[in-house]
């Protein structure tokens, strides 16, 4: 039976995530392993070839240092670069169908990527990702040693975009968001949207009228740069950072299994606001 993952997003939205079991987890692993085999050989063939033309002992050498300069790079950037240009994939996870995320259901960082792969060396003990497997059959959420100081967990995706349409109700929950901006969601930066979490993720921490300063300043340069056209009767600039958020998640993510409103209490200012599509 499926382990799901839930998270409840800033726009009270219950995203659920199946994780990624031991075995699928494994044979990723094993893709993996064997592509760094083969990126292994290259150099080792190139210090074969080099060595018969570079003869005295200085050169041969420096060329001893460039082959295990690379061994070393092979073996701990190919995770780190794959993950991190990928969203959370490499080639073995891009095939089972798996990617890492945080555990808040958001798109890994580079921070997290560089501290789940550094701890891979202890995964491996004492031989063949031992202590690992150890780890993850007790653990709840799958989850190997490095994942726990990274707060990262995998979980399976590769839904079609048509899919996670009809899963995730997307006329219910984009309410200001419209089809130019969902469209265009490519072209929110990384370091545009690590802003927007964070925002979101601290909000609460503000007072009111700060809080809303912030989403108005923060929101209206997003909104130039999409061409957005705010509603004639009133913007919630929160609102929309919300919204943009879950659409960036779901486009960079794909892992969406379903996406359920969650019940927000009404109040009698709801009740009485005006009548407009895209207005909360």
């Amino acid at each position: 039976m499926a382990r799901i993952l839930e998270v409840t997003t800033p726009e009270h939205v219950a995203i659920r995530y199946e994780l990624a079991g031991i075995g699928s987890r494994g044979v990723a692993v094993m893709v993996d392993t064997l592509l760094q085999i083969l990126l292994f050989m290259a150099p080792v063939y190139g210090f074969r070839l080099l060595r018969n033309i570079f003869t005295s002992e200085m050169e041969r050498s420096v060329l001893l240092g460039l082959l295990i300069l690379s061994f070393f790079l092979i073996l701990w950037a190919y995770f780190v670069i794959f993950e991190t240009l990928w969203n959370g994939e490499t080639p073995g996870k891009r095939l089972l169908g798996l990617r890492v995320i945080k555990d808040g259901g958001y798109p890994v960082d580079f921070h997290a990527v560089v501290l789940r792969n550094f701890l891979r060396a202890i995964d491996w003990l004492p031989a063949c990702y031992a202590l690992g497997f150890i780890v993850q059959l007790c653990s709840g959420q799958y989850k190997r040693l490095g994942d726990y100081p990274a707060g990262t967990v995998v979980v399976r995706h590769g839904h079609t975009e048509q899919e996670q349409k009809q899963v995730a109700g997307e006329a219910v929950v984009f309410r200001l968001l419209d089809a130019s901006v969902l469209s265009q969601i490519t072209r929110l930066g990384r370091m545009e949207y690590r802003t927007v979490q964070h925002f979101l993720e601290r909000r609460n921490e503000l007072p009111a009228p700060l809080r809303a300063e912030f989403a108005r300043r923060l929101a209206l340069s997003l909104i130039e740069k999409f061409g957005y056209q705010e509603p004639a009767l009133g913007m919630d600039y929160l609102r929309w950072l919300e919204e943009l958020d879950l659409a960036y998640r779901r486009h960079t993510l794909g892992t969406v299994v379903s996406a359920l409103p969650v019940p927000v209490s009404t109040t009698p200012e709801d009740a009485s606001a005006p009548a407009d599509s895209r207005k909360w």
